[in-house]
C-alpha cells in the first residue's frame, strides 16, 4: 500500500519540477549583441520597473558596454502594454502573484482583476491542501485513529 503512495508522490514531484521554468539570465556575453528594445519589451512584459536597466548596466559594465537606455525604455513601454491588462492581472493573481506597481492607468480595474485571480488561487490552494500545510494538519503522520 505504501508503494503506490510513494510512487504517486515521486511522479507528482517530478511533474512539478518539470513544469517550472526559469527565465534565462542576462549575462556579459549578451551585452555586445543585445537588442535593447527587445530586452525592454521582455522586461515590460514581466512587469519590471525602470530600475531594471541598472541591473543590465551593472552586468554590461564588466564588458565595457553601456546599455541603450532610450531603446530599452521604448521597448519596456511596449511590453507594459501587454502586462497592464485585465486578463494578465487576473492570470497573475490566479498563479498567486500580485501585480507590481508599474501600471499607470486603469489601476482600479487591474487591482480588481488581480484580486479576483488571487481569490481563485486561494480557493484552489484550499482544495488541494485540505489538511493545511504539511502532510496531515501540519503533522508528518496520520493521527492514531486513522490506522
Amino acid at each position: 500500500m505504501k508503494k503506490p503512495i510513494l510512487l504517486s508522490a515521486f511522479v507528482l514531484a517530478l511533474a512539478i519540477t518539470g513544469c517550472t521554468t526559469k527565465q534565462p539570465q542576462f549575462n556579459v556575453n549578451d551585452c555586445a549583441s543585445a537588442d535593447w528594445q527587445n530586452i525592454g519589451i521582455k522586461d515590460g512584459q514581466n512587469g519590471y520597473s525602470a530600475q531594471r536597466i541598472l541591473s543590465h548596466q551593472k552586468i554590461c559594465q564588466a564588458a565595457g558596454i553601456s546599455p541603450n537606455r532610450a531603446a530599452w525604455e521604448e521597448g519596456r513601454q511596449i511590453g507594459l502594454k501587454s502586462y497592464c491588462t485585465k486578463s494578465n492581472a487576473y492570470e497573475m493573481g490566479r498563479r498567486g502573484y500580485e501585480l507590481t506597481g508599474v501600471c499607470d492607468h486603469n489601476l482600479e480595474e487591474l487591482h480588481h482583476a488581480n484580486m479576483m485571480g488571487l481569490q481563485q488561487y486561494e480557493m484552489s490552494q484550499r482544495i488541494h491542501r485540505p489538511y493545511g500545510y504539511g502532510y496531515y494538519g501540519g503533522y508528518p503522520f496520520l493521527p492514531w485513529y486513522f490506522y
